[in-house]
Protein backbone atom coordinates (compact mmCIF):
# COMPACT_ATOMS: atom_id res chain seq x y z
CA UNK A 1 0.00 0.00 0.00
CA UNK A 2 2.89 2.41 0.67
CA UNK A 3 4.25 1.76 -2.81
CA UNK A 4 0.81 2.47 -4.29
CA UNK A 5 0.51 5.79 -2.42
CA UNK A 6 3.98 6.84 -3.54
CA UNK A 7 3.21 6.09 -7.16
CA UNK A 8 -0.07 8.04 -7.03
CA UNK A 9 1.68 11.01 -5.46
CA UNK A 10 4.34 10.97 -8.20
CA UNK A 11 1.72 10.87 -10.95
CA UNK A 12 -0.29 13.64 -9.26
CA UNK A 13 2.82 15.82 -8.94
CA UNK A 14 3.67 15.18 -12.59
CA UNK A 15 0.12 16.21 -13.59
CA UNK A 16 0.51 19.40 -11.53
CA UNK A 17 3.79 20.24 -13.29
CA UNK A 18 2.16 19.63 -16.65
CA UNK A 19 -0.68 21.95 -15.68
CA UNK A 20 1.77 24.69 -14.60
CA UNK A 21 3.70 24.36 -17.87
CA UNK A 22 0.40 24.49 -19.76
CA UNK A 23 -0.61 27.75 -18.00
CA UNK A 24 2.76 29.35 -18.72
CA UNK A 25 2.65 28.39 -22.41
CA UNK A 26 -0.98 29.55 -22.72
CA UNK A 27 -0.17 32.91 -21.16
CA UNK A 28 2.93 33.48 -23.34
CA UNK A 29 1.45 32.34 -26.67
CA UNK A 30 -2.05 33.67 -26.22
CA UNK A 31 -1.81 36.86 -24.15
CA UNK A 32 -5.04 38.35 -25.57
CA UNK A 33 -7.31 35.28 -25.11
CA UNK A 34 -10.57 36.06 -23.39
CA UNK A 35 -11.15 35.01 -19.81
CA UNK A 36 -14.10 32.77 -20.70
CA UNK A 37 -12.18 30.90 -23.38
CA UNK A 38 -9.20 30.56 -21.02
CA UNK A 39 -11.36 29.08 -18.30
CA UNK A 40 -13.08 26.65 -20.69
CA UNK A 41 -9.77 25.38 -22.03
CA UNK A 42 -8.36 25.10 -18.50
CA UNK A 43 -11.39 23.11 -17.32
CA UNK A 44 -11.06 20.76 -20.28
CA UNK A 45 -7.34 20.24 -19.61
CA UNK A 46 -7.90 19.68 -15.89
CA UNK A 47 -10.68 17.20 -16.62
CA UNK A 48 -8.49 15.23 -19.01
CA UNK A 49 -5.57 15.19 -16.57
CA UNK A 50 -7.86 14.21 -13.69
CA UNK A 51 -9.30 11.39 -15.82
CA UNK A 52 -5.87 9.95 -16.59
CA UNK A 53 -4.58 10.37 -13.00
CA UNK A 54 -7.70 8.77 -11.50
CA UNK A 55 -7.60 5.98 -14.08
CA UNK A 56 -3.98 5.32 -13.20
CA UNK A 57 -4.72 5.40 -9.48
CA UNK A 58 -7.75 3.11 -9.78
CA UNK A 59 -5.78 0.68 -11.95
CA UNK A 60 -2.97 0.51 -9.43
CA UNK A 61 -5.46 0.17 -6.58
CA UNK A 62 -7.20 -2.69 -8.40
CA UNK A 63 -3.90 -4.50 -8.84
CA UNK A 64 -3.05 -3.96 -5.18
CA UNK A 65 -6.50 -5.18 -4.14
CA UNK A 66 -6.13 -8.29 -6.31
CA UNK A 67 -2.72 -8.96 -4.75
CA UNK A 68 -4.18 -8.51 -1.27
CA UNK A 69 -6.98 -10.94 -2.09
CA UNK A 70 -4.46 -13.43 -3.47
CA UNK A 71 -2.28 -13.11 -0.37
CA UNK A 72 -5.38 -13.40 1.82
CA UNK A 73 -6.40 -16.62 0.06
CA UNK A 74 -2.87 -18.00 0.46
CA UNK A 75 -2.88 -17.01 4.14
CA UNK A 76 -6.26 -18.62 4.74
CA UNK A 77 -5.14 -21.81 3.02
CA UNK A 78 -1.90 -21.78 5.00
CA UNK A 79 -3.83 -21.26 8.23
CA UNK A 80 -6.16 -24.12 7.32
CA UNK A 81 -3.23 -26.45 6.59
CA UNK A 82 -1.43 -25.31 9.73
CA UNK A 83 -4.54 -25.94 11.82
CA UNK A 84 -4.84 -29.42 10.28
CA UNK A 85 -1.20 -30.20 11.00
CA UNK A 86 -1.42 -28.92 14.57
CA UNK A 87 -4.61 -30.89 15.20
CA UNK A 88 -3.00 -34.17 14.11
CA UNK A 89 0.27 -33.66 16.00
CA UNK A 90 0.73 -35.76 19.13
CA UNK A 91 3.30 -33.25 20.38
CA UNK A 92 2.06 -30.16 22.18
CA UNK A 93 2.81 -26.92 20.28
CA UNK A 94 2.62 -23.48 21.91
CA UNK A 95 3.41 -20.14 20.26
CA UNK A 96 4.04 -17.20 22.58
CA UNK A 97 4.32 -13.49 21.73
CA UNK A 98 6.73 -10.90 23.15
CA UNK A 99 4.29 -10.14 26.00
CA UNK A 100 4.41 -13.82 27.08
CA UNK A 101 0.84 -14.35 25.90
CA UNK A 102 -0.16 -17.59 24.19
CA UNK A 103 -0.76 -16.69 20.56
CA UNK A 104 -1.57 -20.20 19.33
CA UNK A 105 -1.69 -23.76 20.66
CA UNK A 106 -2.96 -27.14 19.51
CA UNK A 107 -5.25 -29.71 21.14
CA UNK A 108 -2.33 -31.66 22.59
CA UNK A 109 -1.20 -28.52 24.43
CA UNK A 110 -4.79 -27.90 25.59
CA UNK A 111 -4.85 -31.35 27.21
CA UNK A 112 -1.47 -30.89 28.90
CA UNK A 113 -2.03 -27.39 30.23
CA UNK A 114 -5.81 -27.68 30.73
CA UNK A 115 -6.57 -24.90 28.26
CA UNK A 116 -9.78 -24.51 26.29
CA UNK A 117 -9.96 -27.22 23.62
CA UNK A 118 -12.46 -25.10 21.68
CA UNK A 119 -9.80 -22.39 21.24
CA UNK A 120 -7.09 -24.82 20.10
CA UNK A 121 -5.75 -23.94 16.66
CA UNK A 122 -7.25 -20.42 16.74
CA UNK A 123 -4.85 -17.46 16.70
CA UNK A 124 -5.28 -15.55 19.96
CA UNK A 125 -2.78 -12.73 19.48
CA UNK A 126 -4.45 -9.36 19.24
CA UNK A 127 -7.90 -10.69 20.18
CA UNK A 128 -10.03 -9.16 22.92
CA UNK A 129 -9.56 -10.91 26.24
CA UNK A 130 -12.64 -12.55 27.70
CA UNK A 131 -13.57 -11.70 31.25
CA UNK A 132 -13.02 -15.25 32.46
CA UNK A 133 -9.66 -15.71 30.77
CA UNK A 134 -6.81 -17.27 32.64
CA UNK A 135 -4.66 -14.38 33.82
CA UNK A 136 -6.42 -11.03 33.30
CA UNK A 137 -4.41 -8.61 31.11
CA UNK A 138 -3.78 -5.08 32.29
CA UNK A 139 -5.63 -2.14 30.67
CA UNK A 140 -2.51 -1.14 28.77
CA UNK A 141 -2.15 -4.64 27.34
CA UNK A 142 -5.81 -4.74 26.33
CA UNK A 143 -5.50 -1.33 24.61
CA UNK A 144 -2.39 -2.53 22.78
CA UNK A 145 -4.16 -5.74 21.79
CA UNK A 146 -7.14 -3.85 20.38
CA UNK A 147 -4.87 -1.58 18.37
CA UNK A 148 -3.47 -4.53 16.42
CA UNK A 149 -5.20 -5.90 13.37
CA UNK A 150 -6.99 -9.20 14.00
CA UNK A 151 -5.79 -12.27 12.10
CA UNK A 152 -7.26 -13.05 8.72
CA UNK A 153 -10.58 -14.80 9.04
CA UNK A 154 -11.50 -13.20 12.37
CA UNK A 155 -15.23 -12.91 12.82
CA UNK A 156 -17.14 -11.55 15.77
CA UNK A 157 -15.82 -10.94 19.26
CA UNK A 158 -17.86 -13.91 20.47
CA UNK A 159 -15.78 -16.18 18.20
CA UNK A 160 -12.48 -14.74 19.42
CA UNK A 161 -10.45 -17.11 21.60
CA UNK A 162 -9.36 -16.12 25.07
CA UNK A 163 -5.83 -14.85 25.61
CA UNK A 164 -3.82 -16.90 28.08
CA UNK A 165 -0.62 -15.79 29.73
CA UNK A 166 2.04 -18.50 29.60
CA UNK A 167 2.82 -18.14 33.29
CA UNK A 168 -0.79 -18.88 34.23
CA UNK A 169 -1.19 -21.67 31.67
CA UNK A 170 1.93 -23.68 32.57
CA UNK A 171 2.76 -22.54 36.10
CA UNK A 172 6.25 -23.89 35.52
CA UNK A 173 9.24 -21.53 36.03
CA UNK A 174 11.53 -23.61 33.80
CA UNK A 175 9.15 -23.40 30.83
CA UNK A 176 8.56 -19.66 31.29
CA UNK A 177 12.30 -19.01 31.61
CA UNK A 178 13.00 -20.95 28.40
CA UNK A 179 10.50 -18.90 26.38
CA UNK A 180 11.83 -15.67 27.91
CA UNK A 181 15.39 -16.52 26.94
CA UNK A 182 14.40 -17.33 23.36
CA UNK A 183 12.43 -14.08 22.99
CA UNK A 184 15.36 -12.06 24.34
CA UNK A 185 18.35 -13.87 22.79
CA UNK A 186 16.69 -15.07 19.56
CA UNK A 187 18.44 -18.42 19.99
CA UNK A 188 16.83 -21.87 20.36
CA UNK A 189 16.70 -23.57 23.77
CA UNK A 190 16.25 -27.26 24.62
CA UNK A 191 15.56 -28.73 28.05
CA UNK A 192 13.82 -31.55 29.88
CA UNK A 193 10.82 -30.59 31.99
CA UNK A 194 8.58 -32.52 34.34
CA UNK A 195 5.10 -31.08 34.51
CA UNK A 196 3.91 -29.92 37.92
CA UNK A 197 0.85 -31.89 38.95
CA UNK A 198 1.64 -34.66 36.44
CA UNK A 199 3.85 -36.93 38.55
CA UNK A 200 6.44 -38.72 36.47
CA UNK A 201 5.25 -37.14 33.20
CA UNK A 202 8.33 -35.81 31.42
CA UNK A 203 8.71 -33.76 28.26
CA UNK A 204 11.62 -32.72 26.08
CA UNK A 205 10.97 -29.05 25.28
CA UNK A 206 12.37 -27.37 22.16
CA UNK A 207 11.84 -23.60 22.00
CA UNK A 208 12.90 -21.58 18.95
CA UNK A 209 12.37 -17.99 17.77
CA UNK A 210 9.60 -17.45 15.24
CA UNK A 211 10.12 -14.09 13.58
CA UNK A 212 10.99 -11.08 15.72
CA UNK A 213 8.22 -11.18 18.33
CA UNK A 214 7.18 -14.83 18.60
CA UNK A 215 8.63 -18.03 20.01
CA UNK A 216 7.39 -21.56 19.32
CA UNK A 217 7.76 -24.41 21.79
CA UNK A 218 7.27 -28.09 21.00
CA UNK A 219 6.76 -30.52 23.89
CA UNK A 220 7.86 -34.08 23.07
CA UNK A 221 6.42 -36.68 25.46
CA UNK A 222 9.42 -38.80 26.45
CA UNK A 223 7.66 -40.91 29.07
CA UNK A 224 7.51 -43.94 26.80
CA UNK A 225 11.13 -43.51 25.70
CA UNK A 226 12.27 -43.25 29.31
CA UNK A 227 10.20 -46.29 30.21
CA UNK A 228 11.74 -48.29 27.34
CA UNK A 229 15.22 -47.17 28.39
CA UNK A 230 14.47 -48.15 32.01
CA UNK A 231 13.19 -51.56 30.90
CA UNK A 232 16.29 -52.02 28.74
CA UNK A 233 18.60 -51.23 31.67
CA UNK A 234 16.65 -53.53 33.96
CA UNK A 235 16.73 -56.27 31.32
CA UNK A 236 20.51 -56.21 31.04
CA UNK A 237 20.90 -55.97 34.81
CA UNK A 238 18.57 -58.95 35.31
CA UNK A 239 20.24 -60.85 32.48
CA UNK A 240 23.65 -60.35 34.11
CA UNK A 241 22.22 -61.60 37.40
CA UNK A 242 20.58 -64.62 35.81
CA UNK A 243 23.82 -65.58 34.03
CA UNK A 244 26.04 -64.84 37.01
CA UNK A 245 24.17 -67.20 39.36
CA UNK A 246 24.71 -70.45 37.40
CA UNK A 247 28.17 -69.36 36.29
CA UNK A 248 29.24 -68.79 39.90
CA UNK A 249 27.94 -72.22 40.90
CA UNK A 250 29.65 -73.88 37.91
CA UNK A 251 32.95 -72.16 38.65
CA UNK A 252 32.79 -73.16 42.30
CA UNK A 253 32.05 -76.79 41.46
CA UNK A 254 34.72 -77.02 38.77
CA UNK A 255 37.35 -75.40 41.01
CA UNK A 256 36.45 -77.79 43.83
CA UNK A 257 36.79 -80.77 41.50
CA UNK A 258 40.13 -79.52 40.15
CA UNK A 259 41.45 -79.04 43.69
CA UNK A 260 40.99 -82.74 44.44
CA UNK A 261 37.31 -83.41 44.92
CA UNK A 262 37.30 -85.34 41.64
CA UNK A 263 39.05 -88.16 43.53
CA UNK A 264 36.38 -88.14 46.24
CA UNK A 265 33.74 -90.68 45.13
CA UNK A 266 31.28 -89.52 47.80
CA UNK A 267 31.10 -85.87 46.55
CA UNK A 268 32.19 -86.18 42.93
CA UNK A 269 28.76 -87.15 41.65
CA UNK A 270 27.07 -84.35 43.63
CA UNK A 271 29.38 -81.72 42.12
CA UNK A 272 28.89 -83.07 38.60
CA UNK A 273 25.10 -83.03 39.05
CA UNK A 274 25.31 -79.41 40.20
CA UNK A 275 27.43 -78.54 37.16
CA UNK A 276 24.93 -80.21 34.85
CA UNK A 277 21.95 -78.57 36.56
CA UNK A 278 23.33 -75.06 36.13
CA UNK A 279 24.53 -75.77 32.60
CA UNK A 280 20.98 -76.81 31.73
CA UNK A 281 19.68 -73.61 33.32
CA UNK A 282 22.07 -71.49 31.24
CA UNK A 283 21.12 -73.40 28.11
CA UNK A 284 17.43 -72.82 28.81
CA UNK A 285 18.04 -69.12 29.34
CA UNK A 286 19.98 -68.74 26.09
CA UNK A 287 17.35 -70.76 24.21
CA UNK A 288 14.56 -68.57 25.59
CA UNK A 289 16.46 -65.37 24.69
CA UNK A 290 17.00 -66.65 21.16
CA UNK A 291 13.38 -67.76 20.90
CA UNK A 292 12.06 -64.43 22.20
CA UNK A 293 14.32 -62.47 19.86
CA UNK A 294 13.07 -64.48 16.87
CA UNK A 295 9.43 -64.01 17.91
CA UNK A 296 9.80 -60.23 18.46
CA UNK A 297 11.54 -59.75 15.10
CA UNK A 298 8.81 -61.67 13.26
CA UNK A 299 11.11 -64.48 12.15
CA UNK A 300 8.86 -67.20 13.61
CA UNK A 301 6.33 -68.52 11.10
CA UNK A 302 3.17 -70.06 12.53
CA UNK A 303 1.62 -73.17 10.98
CA UNK A 304 -1.99 -72.33 11.83
CA UNK A 305 -4.56 -75.12 11.68
CA UNK A 306 -7.47 -76.39 13.80
CA UNK A 307 -6.10 -77.90 17.02
CA UNK A 308 -8.02 -79.92 19.64
CA UNK A 309 -7.52 -77.94 22.84
CA UNK A 310 -8.25 -80.87 25.22
CA UNK A 311 -5.42 -83.01 23.86
CA UNK A 312 -2.91 -80.13 23.99
CA UNK A 313 -3.77 -79.28 27.61
CA UNK A 314 -3.61 -82.96 28.64
CA UNK A 315 -0.20 -83.35 26.96
CA UNK A 316 1.21 -80.24 28.65
CA UNK A 317 -0.08 -81.23 32.10
CA UNK A 318 1.46 -84.70 31.71
CA UNK A 319 4.77 -83.09 30.69
CA UNK A 320 4.75 -80.75 33.71
CA UNK A 321 3.93 -83.63 36.07
CA UNK A 322 6.74 -85.77 34.67
CA UNK A 323 9.30 -82.99 35.11
CA UNK A 324 8.06 -82.06 38.59
CA UNK A 325 7.25 -85.47 39.97
CA UNK A 326 7.99 -84.36 43.55
CA UNK A 327 5.29 -81.68 43.69
CA UNK A 328 1.97 -82.19 45.46
CA UNK A 329 -0.06 -79.93 43.16
CA UNK A 330 -3.37 -81.22 41.82
CA UNK A 331 -4.70 -80.34 38.36
CA UNK A 332 -8.24 -79.61 37.25
CA UNK A 333 -9.49 -78.99 33.70
CA UNK A 334 -12.78 -77.67 32.42
CA UNK A 335 -12.66 -77.77 28.62
CA UNK A 336 -15.62 -78.82 26.42
CA UNK A 337 -14.99 -81.92 24.33
CA UNK A 338 -14.27 -81.19 20.69
CA UNK A 339 -13.27 -77.56 21.27
CA UNK A 340 -10.97 -76.39 18.50
CA UNK A 341 -8.67 -73.40 18.21
CA UNK A 342 -6.85 -72.01 15.17
CA UNK A 343 -3.24 -72.22 16.31
CA UNK A 344 0.24 -73.53 15.78
CA UNK A 345 0.20 -76.65 17.97
CA UNK A 346 3.87 -76.40 18.99
CA UNK A 347 3.56 -72.74 19.96
CA UNK A 348 0.27 -73.34 21.76
CA UNK A 349 1.96 -76.05 23.82
CA UNK A 350 4.76 -73.56 24.58
CA UNK A 351 2.22 -70.98 25.79
CA UNK A 352 0.37 -73.44 27.99
CA UNK A 353 3.56 -75.02 29.35
CA UNK A 354 4.95 -71.65 30.48
CA UNK A 355 1.67 -70.69 32.17
CA UNK A 356 1.04 -74.08 33.84
CA UNK A 357 4.69 -74.43 34.87
CA UNK A 358 4.53 -70.99 36.54
CA UNK A 359 1.26 -71.94 38.23
CA UNK A 360 2.99 -74.99 39.72
CA UNK A 361 6.21 -73.21 40.73
CA UNK A 362 4.46 -70.35 42.51
CA UNK A 363 1.69 -72.39 44.10
CA UNK A 364 1.24 -73.35 47.72
CA UNK A 365 1.84 -76.88 49.06
CA UNK A 366 -1.11 -79.11 48.10
CA UNK A 367 -2.41 -76.30 45.89
CA UNK A 368 -4.50 -76.57 42.74
CA UNK A 369 -3.97 -75.53 39.11
CA UNK A 370 -7.12 -75.11 37.05
CA UNK A 371 -7.23 -74.87 33.25
CA UNK A 372 -10.59 -73.83 31.80
CA UNK A 373 -11.81 -72.69 28.40
CA UNK A 374 -14.98 -71.31 26.89
CA UNK A 375 -15.93 -69.92 23.52
CA UNK A 376 -16.85 -66.24 23.16
CA UNK A 377 -17.84 -65.12 19.67
CA UNK A 378 -14.89 -65.81 17.33
CA UNK A 379 -12.41 -66.60 20.11
CA UNK A 380 -11.75 -69.26 22.72
CA UNK A 381 -10.92 -67.80 26.13
CA UNK A 382 -8.43 -69.98 28.02
CA UNK A 383 -7.72 -69.46 31.73
CA UNK A 384 -4.89 -70.88 33.83
CA UNK A 385 -5.56 -70.31 37.53
CA UNK A 386 -3.56 -71.24 40.61
CA UNK A 387 -3.99 -71.02 44.38
CA UNK A 388 -0.54 -69.62 45.00
CA UNK A 389 0.87 -66.57 46.72
CA UNK A 390 -0.40 -64.14 44.10
CA UNK A 391 1.15 -61.03 42.56
CA UNK A 392 1.16 -57.51 44.00
CA UNK A 393 -1.05 -55.01 42.14
CA UNK A 394 1.97 -52.78 41.45
CA UNK A 395 3.65 -55.62 39.56
CA UNK A 396 0.71 -56.73 37.42
CA UNK A 397 1.49 -54.29 34.60
CA UNK A 398 5.09 -55.51 34.35
CA UNK A 399 4.88 -59.29 34.70
CA UNK A 400 5.07 -59.73 30.91
CA UNK A 401 8.36 -57.83 30.66
CA UNK A 402 11.52 -59.75 29.90
CA UNK A 403 13.29 -61.09 33.01
CA UNK A 404 11.01 -59.11 35.32
CA UNK A 405 10.63 -60.69 38.77
CA UNK A 406 7.66 -59.57 40.82
CA UNK A 407 9.03 -61.12 44.00
CA UNK A 408 12.82 -61.12 44.33
CA UNK A 409 12.87 -63.34 47.38
CA UNK A 410 10.56 -65.83 45.69
CA UNK A 411 12.67 -65.84 42.53
CA UNK A 412 15.62 -67.19 44.46
CA UNK A 413 13.56 -70.18 45.59
CA UNK A 414 12.27 -71.03 42.14
CA UNK A 415 14.15 -71.83 38.99
CA UNK A 416 13.38 -70.35 35.63
CA UNK A 417 14.65 -67.99 32.97
CA UNK A 418 12.21 -65.16 33.69
CA UNK A 419 11.33 -64.97 29.97
CA UNK A 420 8.36 -67.34 29.92
CA UNK A 421 5.63 -64.71 30.26
CA UNK A 422 7.29 -62.42 27.70
CA UNK A 423 7.29 -65.34 25.25
CA UNK A 424 3.65 -66.06 26.11
CA UNK A 425 2.63 -62.47 25.38
CA UNK A 426 4.34 -62.33 21.99
CA UNK A 427 3.12 -65.76 20.89
CA UNK A 428 -0.47 -64.96 21.85
CA UNK A 429 -0.28 -61.67 19.92
CA UNK A 430 1.21 -63.50 16.95
CA UNK A 431 -1.93 -65.71 16.92
CA UNK A 432 -4.14 -62.60 16.95
CA UNK A 433 -5.19 -63.00 20.57
CA UNK A 434 -4.81 -61.06 23.81
CA UNK A 435 -3.37 -61.99 27.19
CA UNK A 436 -4.05 -60.56 30.63
CA UNK A 437 -3.52 -61.34 34.30
CA UNK A 438 -5.48 -60.80 37.48
CA UNK A 439 -4.23 -61.67 40.93
CA UNK A 440 -4.78 -61.23 44.65
CA UNK A 441 -2.00 -61.58 47.17
CA UNK A 442 -2.40 -64.73 49.23
CA UNK A 443 -5.17 -66.15 47.02
CA UNK A 444 -3.56 -66.91 43.68
CA UNK A 445 -3.35 -65.66 40.10
CA UNK A 446 -5.33 -66.11 36.90
CA UNK A 447 -3.78 -65.78 33.45
CA UNK A 448 -6.25 -65.42 30.60
CA UNK A 449 -5.50 -65.52 26.88
CA UNK A 450 -7.57 -65.87 23.72
CA UNK A 451 -7.13 -67.95 20.59
CA UNK A 452 -9.18 -67.60 17.39
CA UNK A 453 -11.79 -70.19 16.52
CA UNK A 454 -11.29 -71.97 13.17
CA UNK A 455 -13.20 -70.33 10.32
CA UNK A 456 -15.42 -73.37 9.71
CA UNK A 457 -16.51 -73.43 13.33
CA UNK A 458 -17.44 -69.76 13.14
CA UNK A 459 -19.46 -70.27 9.95
CA UNK A 460 -21.29 -73.27 11.39
CA UNK A 461 -22.05 -71.30 14.55
CA UNK A 462 -23.65 -68.55 12.48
Amino acid sequence: MNDLARRVWVVTFAALLIFVVYEIIKTVLFPHISVINSHVITVIVVAVMTFFVSRYALGRYGQALAEIQRQTAITEETNRLLAGVLATMREAVVIVDSQMRVALYNEAAARIFKLSVADAGKPGRGRKTSGNAVGEDTNAEQTNARSQLPPVGASSAADSPRIYRLTDATRDPAINSAFNRVLEDKAPVELRVEMAGRLGHSFQLHVAPLGQELAVGVFFDINQLERVERVRREFFANLSHELRTPLTAMLACSETLLEGAIDDPANRTRFLETLHKHAVRMNDLISDISDLSAIESGQVELALKPVALCSVVAHVIALVESRKADNDISFSTSIPDGMLVQADRTRLEQILYNLIDNAVKFNRPRGTVTVAAEEERAYVVIRVEDTGVGIAASDLTRVFERLYRSDKSRSRKTEGTGLGLAIVKHLVHAHGGEVSVSSELGRGSRFTFTMPVPARAVESGN
